[in-house]
């Protein structure tokens, strides 16, 4: 039994001596970062080009590494420039509200950080209707020739509707055409009898663009 008690002691005394050894200096924790997202407006619309720059700041010194701009959970990657800043030009985005969010990640032994998120709302873009009325002749069929552009250089789609009012008589046609890959359409209001009449051309809108309408005055002479 004694024998048992000196090996135990033995033992003892030696793990007290690994604990007294002192360790090595400990692993330095990496700096922290600090990354923030500005936008260059909050309010768009479709088409429109958004800018989002990020500035970084580390504690370990000038940051290196790239920086991940996420759009509603979509990555688009910038370089980080020597100033501690990166930016990309956001486009194509749809109307609606999108989340934008920006990820440090560095190249060396710095930490990473992210920005809070921020909202940018895109709504739909304005649309412009161009009407051209021809063959204002009571033997000359009548055709309203009519483009759709969109602001920012998008193209809008969808239906027209073209209301023809005769003075004293109320509405007499309501024609709806669709517009063509280019923007473009025809609307054929046939033969007319003479009398003044008021053209609306409605162009509806779709999902990005905005609803517009255009107010032209047609008189048809009698022969």
């Amino acid at each position: 039994m004694s024998h048992i008690t000196r090996s135990s002691a033995a033992a003892s005394a030696a793990v007290l001596a690994l604990a007294l050894v002192p360790a090595g200096p400990a692993a330095a924790s990496a700096p922290p970062s600090s990354t923030t997202l500005t936008l260059s407006t909050t309010e768009s619309a479709y088409g429109q080009s958004v800018t989002a720059s990020a500035q970084v700041v580390s504690a370990g010194g000038e940051p290196d590494g790239d920086v991940y701009f996420a759009v509603d959970g979509r990555d688009i990657k910038a370089n980080l420039l020597g100033n501690g800043t990166a930016s990309v030009v956001l486009s194509g985005l749809l109307v609606g509200t999108h989340a934008v969010s920006a990820t440090y990640v560095p190249s060396g032994g710095q930490s990473g950080s992210s920005s809070a998120p921020a909202g940018l709302v895109v709504a739909p873009a304005r649309s412009y209707l161009q009407v051209q009325v021809a063959g204002r002749r009571t033997r000359v069929p009548t055709t309203v020739r009519l483009r759709v552009d969109g602001d920012y250089g998008t193209r809008p789609t969808g239906r027209v509707r073209v209301d023809l009012r005769r003075a004293g008589a109320g509405r007499v046609a309501r024609v709806g055409v669709r517009l063509d890959p280019s923007g473009a359409a025809v609307a054929r209001l046939g033969h007319l009898r003479a009398g003044g009449y008021r053209v609306e051309v409605t162009y509806v809108g779709d999902s990005q663009h905005r609803r517009t309408r255009v107010v032209e005055r047609l008189r048809v002479p009698r022969g």
